[in-house]
């Protein structure tokens, strides 16, 4: 009903949109309250003109029923409108969907029995009651009492024309009428009204009808006044249809009146007077006579309307019963969706909380378990919701510190990365988690491949027994550190490794694992040698080149003085004295090489072009060793760089020297020079094809007194090795295939 008087509201304040529902709502009243008028009006005149039922009847019943039938199309819309709306959501898929259904056909199903019996039921009360209503014997029994009561009210008639007739005959005869004759004429209906046994017997005058009688005679205890009252056209009709009767209705009861003319007796078609007989019935038998009349009157037209009536309760039956159907589908459409769309709202909420969407918050008010499920839903977001925010702060505190630790981790990355020393990283397990490039050049393996690997696997035997039993060390003392020098024989040298192993252990002193470094030491100790090396020379130098001269000026004045004065001996004298200038010469030689080596000047850079100061090289070598081609491609002539031109031309020679020395015969050493632009350096290669180094000599090559001739002193090659790295650069020594060596010396261009 609110919702009712609200569609009768103004139309103020309200958007367009509502104010355009509110018009097509108040057209469809408008429209069902003048079809309903409008079908019962026609319905109501069709039925009138059969003469079957009343106006009012027609009016109440087509009304009712009209309602009912407008009522019940708007149902039978909104139902299939409901029940296609269902369908195509769930073909649709939309969520909701099919508990609706399923509720909406339980309710269906628990309603239509109980309705369809209901309805049954109704209808068979309603055929059998208008049944029994009208049936043979009521009918006979309600039309013989109107017999009855008809024949009475006739009887009474005629035996008051009858006795009227016959009065109004002795009295002209007797001439009972004439003014002399008025007390016999009283006496005369007095007896009459007793024989006749009446109840009033009266004589009017024709002149005054209207007027008191000419006499009475009555048993009833009646007004008197009552009886000369006839209607003037009793009188009337009397005069002219000679006798007459009537029924005159008084506040008691009714009078059956018989009225019959007196004629003259000298005259005979002259009227002097009137004579009424009249019988009175009281009124209790009146109203049960009127009762059976109208008890037979409605009886008659219950019978006509009976089909038309049955055939009307039984739609107004139908139309009520669809309606109740009808409304109960579609409160089982309300229920539905009132227990499906909150249901609805809480899968929707829940998919948009799976979509991370937690603001979502469901409006529905109710004080059952929906509502409480829905209080439920709606403070789980917002914990949901509280919590998300709180994991957002811990997440960013934890992204900073996950950035720093990043940042940490790239740098101590790329310290390890850059670090000459080589790192490796072992879990309890023995497998490997961390391990830098340094480890790959040191001990030539694929770093790549070694992560997540047992460090059995990857360590050259030899490496890997010190390694375990260094570990084993380790286990068996308290230490924090161990460190072992190894040396280590790969494919292509000998190298000195240093190893540090460190225990991981957490806070509780469990063990992690282990931290092993790696350094080659091998350039550093081939420094510490040279270092000592040269200290040894100098000292050498200067202790024995202080006697040797002496020794030498001796031998030689005594070869000179006494070669002539031991005849017998003299050869063995020359041969010894010989002997001790030569090996002292030699020893000088030896101290001079001593001293160079152990004074190496240092480095005057400037610059010079490396093609020029080979040129100067080479024709010396070219004059002393005429069996040896010496052959020199300057065709990619390094540019102008920082060299100090005597101490390169002393590596030149020193090597050169080796591989003359290396060539037994006729030979051939080729000097090539290089320049990569790219990596910024430019050097030389002297190649020979002598008789070469082996592998295992190769490490030892530039070290100080290391020699493969016998007269060799072995400082040659690290004199070299020195100049060399004075100047930034490094010298390289490999194979000439098929046979010699060839050493390479790279230097920077920069200048």
């Amino acid at each position: 009903m609110v919702g009712f008087f609200n569609i009768l509201k103004p139309d103020t304040n309200l958007d367009p949109q509502e104010r355009l529902r509110r018009r097509r709502e108040r057209l469809i009243i408008l429209i069902i309250a003048v079809l309903i008028a409008g079908l019962t009006v026609l319905e109501s005149y069709f039925s009138r003109a059969s003469g079957k039922l009343p106006l009012s009847s027609n009016i109440l019943v087509y009304s009712i029923l009209n309602l009912n039938i407008i009522l019940l199309v708007l149902l039978i819309f909104l139902v299939i409108r409901n029940v296609v709306k269902l369908i195509f959501e769930r073909r649709h898929g939309i969520l909701g969907s099919k508990i609706r259904t399923k509720l909406v056909a339980s309710f269906i199903g628990l309603t239509i029995v109980p309705t369809l019996l209901l309805f049954w039921a109704a209808a068979s009360f309603i055929t059998n009651t208008l049944d029994n209503l009208i049936s043979f014997q009521v009918e006979q029994s309600l039309e013989e009492s109107l017999e009855v009561a008809q024949k009475y009210y006739q009887n009474l008639k005629d035996s008051s024309l009858f006795f009227a007739h016959q009065l109004s005959t002795t009295i002209s005869e007797r001439g009972l009428l004439s003014p002399d004759e008025k007390t016999r004429l009283q006496k005369f209906i007095e007896n009459k009204s007793q024989e006749y046994n009446v109840g009033a017997i009266e004589i009017l005058s024709p002149s005054h009808p209207f007027q008191k009688s000419l006499a009475i005679a009555s048993h009833l205890d009646l007004d008197d006044n009552i009886y000369y009252k006839i209607d003037r056209e009793l009188i009337k009709e009397g005069v002219l249809t000679k006798d007459i009767a009537k029924i005159q209705s008084l506040h008691k009861g009714e009078l059956i009146r018989g009225i019959s003319p007196i004629f003259s007796d000298t005259v005979p078609a002259q009227v002097d007077g009137f004579i009424v007989v009249s019988y009175y019935i009281p009124n209790s038998l009146v109203k049960k006579m009127t009762k059976i009349s109208n008890r037979f009157t409605d009886y008659k037209r219950l019978t006509f309307t009976q089909p038309p009536l049955k055939q009307t309760y039984i739609i107004l039956l139908s139309s009520i019963t669809l309606l109740l159907f009808f409304s109960a589908i579609m409160f089982g459409f309300h229920l539905a969706k009132n227990i499906t769309g909150p249901i609805k709202e809480l899968a929707e909420g829940t998919l948009e909380v799976a979509k991370g969407n937690l603001d979502v918050r469901i409006a529905i008010k109710a004080d059952d378990e929906i509502g409480s499920l829905v209080e439920s839903f709606n403070k789980m977001t917002q914990d949901l919701k509280t919590g998300k925010d709180q994991l957002e702060l811990t997440y960013t505190d934890l992204h900073d510190t996950n950035i720093e630790l990043d940042k940490r981790r790239t740098y101590m990355e790329i310290v390890l990365k850059n670090v000459a020393a080589g790192v490796v990283s072992i879990d309890h397990d023995g497998r490997i988690t961390t391990i830098n490039k340094s480890v790959g050049k040191i001990l030539g393996l694929d770093v790549e491949s070694c992560l997540n690997k047992r460090y059995h696997e990857i360590l050259p035997p030899h490496y890997l027994r010190q390694v375990d039993d260094l570990i084993q060390e380790v286990d068996r003392s308290s230490s924090l550190t161990f460190e072992k020098e190894i040396k280590l024989a790969l494919s292509t040298k000998v190298i000195d490794l240093s190893t540090f192993i460190t225990p991981l252990k957490d806070e509780k002193g469990n063990y992690l694992g282990l931290v092993i470094v790696i350094e080659d030491v091998t350039e550093l100790q081939k420094g510490q040698r040279i270092a000592a090396w040269r200290e040894v020379a100098r000292r050498i130098a200067h202790e024995i080149k202080n006697p040797l001269t002496p020794i030498q000026l001796s031998a030689q004045r005594l070869r000179r003085r006494y070669k002539d004065k031991f005849l017998e001996d003299g050869q063995i004298f020359d041969e010894c004295t010989h002997t001790i200038i030569t090996q002292v010469e030699l020893l000088k030689n030896m101290v001079n090489e001593f001293s160079n080596f152990a004074r190496i000047p240092a480095t005057k850079p400037s610059p010079n072009y490396l093609p020029q100061i080979i040129n100067e090289t080479l024709p010396i070598f070219r004059e002393a060793h005429k069996n040896i081609t010496f052959t020199f491609d300057e065709s990619e002539a390094p540019p102008l760089m920082n060299l100090d031109s005597n101490q390169i031309k002393r590596a030149l020679i020193n090597i050169l020297e080796n591989a003359v020395g290396a060539i037994a015969k006729d030979g051939e050493v080729t000097i090539t020079t290089f320049h990569d632009k790219r990596l910024k350096i430019a050097g030389v290669e002297i190649a020979d094809n002598g008789c070469g180094i082996p592998p295992e000599e190769k490490s030892r090559l530039f070290e100080p007194y290391f020699s493969t001739k016998k007269s060799g002193t072995g400082l040659g090659l690290a004199i070299v090795e020195s100049i060399i790295s004075d100047h930034q650069g490094h010298i390289r020594v490999k194979d000439n295939y098929p046979k010699g060596t060839i050493f390479r010396i790279a230097l920077p261009t920069n200048i």
